[in-house]
Order: structure tokens, then C-alpha cells, then sequence
């Protein structure tokens, strides 16, 4: 029977076990019978007094074959017994599992539908392939219901009939088949349906609910939400509408593949049919939970109030809806959830009850934070570390360092062990408070405790030590930081940023670039802001040879540079004297960078040029400001006010000209005041061009 109607795999074992029994009952014997010889040889004297001795060869042979026989049968039951238990199947070379829930059954029932359906695909090509491969031809298959085998041929669901895709009953049934095993296929034959020219609308209401659940499931197993909802307006079009039912089955799909915007979206379209009544409660918890991941929170409130309408909400819609207080910030509306909560007798856990926390945290409500906290300590096990460390950074947040460390000594009491959150929040309140010797105590109490150090602790003791200028003890931290080999603590960019700014700041520019050679040795890439520290760092020590070099490192690094970068490059040559350097700096270095230069890199040279008393230069500034970024009327107004301060009049009136010509903005008053130094310094040449001048600007200049 396994040669005739089994798979190959099968047929090839039924072939081979004659002959794999017949060598292993004529081998095994006689490997059998030269072991016994052999061990027969070195028996000891009371082995050769045992059952065995004697015994001849032909029976241990005989033996040998009824054990191998028997262990070939046992392998075989137990390869069966998997195959039954595990729902194992060959299927060609091979094994595939059928899920437990999917009890083998006929390919298609004669009963309701008359004949009028075909094998499901995958059965059909399956046998289709092993005959194939057996060199057989496929059998035709005789229409299901017929007396003989000469009745009309089914056709397969890879190409149905014209006939067959008409037929609502048929199209149904297949969609039931197709939607378990070929989801993409189902979507496809529906399609191929209606280009057939079939009737939805003449569907059974039966029919119909199911043919658009199998449509609407099979779209969101996909990840194809929106056909999902094109297929429930297709539901609502050429059917009876969009059922309770199908509402749930879309929600909790939807729900459950993070679908959330698209979730609310069919809900919506389905909510337009206001005589669908939803009775399902899942409906609304999902909704609730879209909601809230969906960033809609304004929704959860009417959602929650139809919920209710069902009984009492669970555990997880309470826990919704304080995030949905949390997002809001709402701490009032918090605190009566979980009031309300325990009206209805839910337990509220230690998520809930922290959520909560943080919420009136948040609001500065410590007062309502501290009672929320007695609350917690009266149930066991509710109060945790994240607790206190949440209590603890509102404390922080409001600068109540005393009350950071009785809150301390009240959580160690409790015997909740610190974590290094804990300790981190400590540290911050006292370095906001620039209690730096308190810092340095939690510190070393923290090293004793055994807690393990990380990089942050210590780049935020650093950073504390830097913030009071106390550089050398930084430093020294930083040390500590490098020597502790028992937690393999290393700094890291943030680190070092804040040590590099703090020892250039103090004006020790040679530690400075040790500590970038300590990040080369580290294989850490500096940033942007490490080289504009180390480049201001520079302008102390008037080093404009040492910052061009730093530059070029920068820039050969692959670190884009950025307005600040050449704003204080732009000062250090400017403090240098460096005049034409910098000049020929703004002109090239922006435009080889790709960077849009701020109006306020060329104000800031202009300025810098007049402070030097050099017009020519301020000039050519100027022109480069109004080719690349215009100014505004404040830049122009003041470039103007200090030629008037510096009694430079001939300069700012050729500023005030050219502003004119490129038709800049300029407030008349600043104009105002330039004509007027120049006829208190009785120069009336220069008021003759301002008054030229202002008559180009005339109703620009007064109406800004």
C-alpha cells in the first residue's frame, strides 16, 4: 500500500527494507559471531560456566537477527509515534508541520456546495509533483458529488473558471481554504472574482460576513492596513455593512502587529454607521491602547466611558489610561484613577503606582508625590527603588538638597538598596548646589558601598569640579578614572570635552592637548566642540600658528567645522593682527566648506577692522556682506554708530553709499545721526553724500 499511494521518501524506505533487513540479517550475525569468538577467547573460567558457553553459532546468529529486526521496528514506531504527536508530515523530501489546531480533513465537502469546488492548491500540486517525479501522470480528479469518475474535472485555485469565480458559493469556500494557507492568494482570487463579474451584493448575509472577515484579516496579516480598509468600504458598498464581529476581529489584529494609527483610522470609518452596535469590550481596551501608543490621547476618555459600559475595566485599561494622565500631565486625573481603582477592587502594582508618581513629579507636586509614597510603603513590595530615585529627582529638580538626603537615609532604613541612579541623582543635587565637598562624600560613600562605578558618575563629578573652577581636582578625578582597573571604567567623548574646556578656560592649553592625545590613545574621535574649545583655547595665548594646525587637523579629520568654528577662528586673527588672514579666511574657507556664512561673521570683522582704524578693509568687508549675506538694518545701523564713535566719517559714508546702491535696509535715524556728525565736524562734502543718500533711502529708510 506505502508503493502504491505514498510519498517518495516513502516509497524509496518501503523499496530499500527488504534489502537493508536481508544485509543486516546476513552481516550482523557474522560480526556477531567473530565478536563471541573472540571474546569466547578471553573468557575467564567462570565466564566460560555461563548461559553463552556453548552455544552455538548458528543460534547466536539467529539472536542477533531477531534483535536487529526488533530495533528496526521499534525505530520505525517511534519515528511514527513523533510524526502523530508533533503533527510531522512528508511532504516530497520534506517534513512539514500541520498545526495542531488544523485537523486533516477532506480537500473540499461534497455537502453544501454540490460539486462545485476544487482541491485546495497546495494539495493538488503537492500529489501533482510526487507522481511527477514517480513518472506518473496526474490522475484527473472527478467533480466532487459525481457517481463516476467520468462526471466534469475541478479545477485548480491556480486557474479557476470563469464559471466557478462568478459563483459566490465556490469563491466563499475558497477564501475560507485559502485565507488558512495562502493569505496573499485569497486577496488575488477575490479580485480575479470581481474582474470575473461577481455579484457580492447577491451574497447571503452569511456569505458575505464571511467572505470579508477572511478579506479583512488577510490584508492586515500582510502588514497591509490600508487595503484592509479599502476592503471594509468595499464591505459597506456592495454588502450588507461592516458587522460588530468584523470590527473586532480588524481592532485586535490590528492591536496586536502595532498597527495603532490605522486602528483608529477603521474604527472611525466604521463609527460613520451609527446604528452598529458594539458589544464586544475588546474593542474599546484596543482602542484605549491605540490611543495612547498612537499619540491621540484626547480619544482615551470616550473610549474608557463605553468601556465602563461593559463592567468593570481591567488592570491593563487602568494602566492606559495613567499613561494617558502622564502624557497629559495631568496628576490630578492620576491620582483619581487609582482612587477609583480601588473602589472597583483592581490591584494596583507598583507600574501603576509610579507612573502616577512621576506625573505629580512632574507638576511639582511634591507634597502630593510624598503622600502617594506613604500610600505605597503601607502595601509590601509596591515601593522600589525606582520609587524613591523618581521622589528623589523632583527633589533635585527643586534644588531640596536636605530633603534629597533624608529621603536618602529613609530608603536605606527601608533596606532598598541604592542603585547607581540613586547615587547619580545625589551627585547633580549637590553640584547644582555647588556643594562640592557634600559631592565628593556621597562619591566615596558610593565606592564603599561596592556600588559599581560607571563612566557617568564620574564624568558628573568632573563636570562638577570644572563648574567651580576647581580644575585640579577634576583632574584628579579623572586620574581616579583612568587607575580604576576593578570596574574597567573609561571616559568617554563627553568626558573629555568637559576636561579640554575647563583646563583651556583656565589658560592650561598644554594639558589640553595632552587630554586630546589621551582620546587618540583611547581610539576616541573628537568633535566638533572639542576643537572649537581647543581652538579658543588659542585666542589666550594668542597662538594663531598652533589653532591654523588645529584647523586643518579638524578639517582633515572629516569634522565639518560650523559658523562657530569660524566665528572664533575670525577673532583669533583678528586679536592677532591678523587682519588679511582673515579676510582671505571668510572669503574661501565657507565656500570650500559648503557652509552658509552668518551675517553675523561679517559684522563681526567689519567691526574688528574699524576698531583697527582700518577702512579699506572694513570696506571690502562690507561688500562681501552685501554679495553673500545682506545685513539687517541693526547690523548697518551700528557699523554706521561706530564710524561715528571712531570719527570715521569718510568710511561710514562710504558704507552708508554702498548700502544704498545694493539697496540694504537702513534705519534713517543711524543715518540721521552720521549726517549730523558731519556738519558738526563741518564737513559738508560728506553731508551732501549722506543727503544724496538718504534721498535713495528716503521711503525705505523711514518706513523701517
Amino acid at each position: 500500500g506505502v508503493r502504491e499511494k505514498g510519498s517518495l521518501p516513502l516509497q524509496v524506505i518501503a523499496l530499500l527494507a527488504p534489502f537493508i533487513h536481508g544485509s543486516w540479517a546476513i552481516v550482523l550475525p557474522s560480526y556477531f559471531d567473530s565478536c563471541a569468538a573472540r571474546d569466547h577467547s578471553t573468557m575467564t573460567a567462570a565466564a566460560v560456566n555461563s548461559s553463552l558457553d556453548g552455544m552455538p553459532s548458528s543460534w547466536f546468529g539467529l539472536l542477533n537477527s531477531v534483535c536487529v529486526e526488533l530495533s528496526f521496528l521499534l525505530a520505525v514506531g517511534l519515528f511514527w509515534c513523533f510524526c502523530h504527536i508533533f503533527g510531522v508530515r512528508l511532504d516530497g523530501f520534506k517534513l512539514r508541520v500541520v498545526p495542531a489546531s488544523t485537523k486533516p480533513k477532506p480537500a473540499w465537502s461534497p455537502g453544501p456546495y454540490q460539486g462545485k469546488a476544487s482541491p485546495p492548491k497546495d494539495a493538488v500540486r503537492s500529489e501533482s509533483a510526487a507522481l511527477a517525479r514517480a513518472g506518473r501522470k496526474p490522475a484527473v480528479r472527478p467533480a466532487a458529488g459525481s457517481s463516476s469518475g467520468r462526471g466534469e474535472a475541478s479545477v485548480d485555485l491556480l486557474s479557476p473558471t470563469r464559471e466557478q469565480l462568478c459563483d459566490g458559493a465556490w469563491v466563499v469556500a475558497a477564501m475560507q481554504q485559502l485565507c488558512r494557507t495562502q493569505v496573499q492568494r485569497s486577496l488575488e482570487l477575490y479580485r480575479e472574482a470581481l474582474r470575473a463579474g461577481l455579484d457580492v451584493g447577491a451574497l447571503k448575509p452569511a456569505e458575505s460576513a464571511e467572505l470579508f472577515m477572511g478579506l479583512v484579516t488577510s490584508a492586515i496579516r500582510l502588514n497591509q492596513p490600508r487595503e484592509a480598509l479599502k476592503m471594509l468600504r468595499e464591505c459597506r458598498q456592495k454588502s450588507s455593512g461592516v458587522t460588530s464581529a468584523l470590527l473586532a476581529s480588524a481592532t485586535r489584529m490590528c492591536t496586536s502587529k502595532q498597527f495603532f494609527k490605522e486602528c483608529l483610522e477603521i474604527y472611525d470609518f466604521v463609527a460613520e454607521d451609527e446604528a452598529l452596535v458594539v458589544d464586544d469590550r475588546s474593542v474599546w481596551s484596543c482602542l484605549i491602547f491605540c490611543a495612547v501608543e498612537a499619540r491621540e490621547p484626547h480619544r482615551c476618555i470616550a473610549f474608557f466611558d463605553r468601556l465602563k459600559a461593559f463592567g468593570t475595566p481591567s488592570q491593563k485599561d487602568f494602566g492606559n489610561m495613567i499613561r494617558y494622565a502622564s502624557f497629559k500631565g495631568d496628576w490630578q486625573m492620576s491620582l483619581s484613577i487609582i482612587e477609583e481603582m480601588h473602589e472597583a477592587s483592581v490591584e494596583v502594582d507598583n507600574v501603576v503606582y509610579n507612573t502616577s508618581l512621576a506625573t505629580c513629579v512632574s507638576a511639582n507636586e511634591m507634597d502630593k508625590a510624598r503622600i502617594l509614597l506613604e500610600e505605597m510603603e503601607r502595601s509590601e513590595g509596591i515601593a522600589d527603588v525606582i520609587t524613591y530615585n523618581t521622589l528623589a529627582k523632583g527633589y533635585a529638580k527643586m534644588g531640596y538638597l536636605k530633603k534629597c538626603f533624608e529621603l536618602f537615609d529613609h530608603m536605606k532604613a527601608r533596606r532598598i538598596v541604592p542603585s547607581q541612579v540613586t547615587y547619580g541623582i545625589l551627585l547633580d543635587c549637590c553640584i547644582n548646589d555647588k556643594q562640592m565637598d557634600k559631592a565628593l562624600e556621597v562619591f566615596n560613600n558610593m565606592k564603599e558601598q561596592g556600588c559599581a562605578m560607571n563612566t557617568v558618575l564620574y564624568t558628573t563629578l568632573i563636570k562638577g569640579f570644572a563648574r567651580v573652577e576647581q580644575v585640579d581636582r577634576a583632574m584628579e578625578v579623572y586620574q581616579q578614572m583612568r587607575s580604576d582597573d576593578l570596574h574597567g571604567v573609561t571616559p568617554d567623548v563627553i568626558t573629555f570635552s568637559i576636561l579640554i574646556k575647563a583646563n583651556c578656560d583656565a589658560g592650561r592649553l598644554e594639558k589640553a592637548l595632552g587630554l586630546l592625545d589621551g582620546m587618540m590613545e583611547l581610539h576616541l574621535c573628537p568633535d566638533e566642540v572639542i576643537f572649537n574649545n581647543l581652538l579658543g583655547g588659542c585666542i589666550r595665548d594668542a597662538n594663531h600658528i598652533l589653532a591654523k594646525r588645529l584647523y586643518h587637523s579638524m578639517v582633515e579629520g572629516g569634522i565639518r567645522p560650523s559658523n562657530a568654528t569660524f566665528s572664533i577662528l575670525i577673532r583669533l586673527f583678528t586679536s592677532c593682527r591678523q587682519l588679511d588672514e582673515a579676510v582671505e579666511f571668510l572669503k574661501t574657507q565657507p565656500a570650500a566648506r559648503r557652509i552658509v556664512p552668518e551675517p553675523r561673521l561679517y559684522l563681526q570683522l567689519t567691526q574688528a577692522c574699524l576698531r583697527d582704524r582700518q577702512g579699506r578693509r572694513a570696506t571690502e568687508v562690507f561688500k562681501l556682506m552685501l554679495d553673500e549675506a545682506p545685513p539687517t538694518a541693526v547690523m548697518t545701523g551700528s557699523l554706521l554708530s561706530t564710524c561715528v564713535k571712531l570719527n570715521m566719517l569718510a568710511t561710514g559714508v562710504e558704507l552708508l553709499n554702498m548700502a544704498a546702491d545694493a539697496g540694504a535696509r537702513v534705519d534713517w535715524r543711524d543715518v540721521e545721526g552720521l549726517r549730523e556728525a558731519s556738519v558738526k565736524k563741518k564737513k559738508d562734502a560728506f553731508a551732501e553724500e549722506i543727503a544724496s543718500a538718504m534721498a535713495k533711502l528716503d521711503f525705505r529708510g523711514k518706513r523701517d
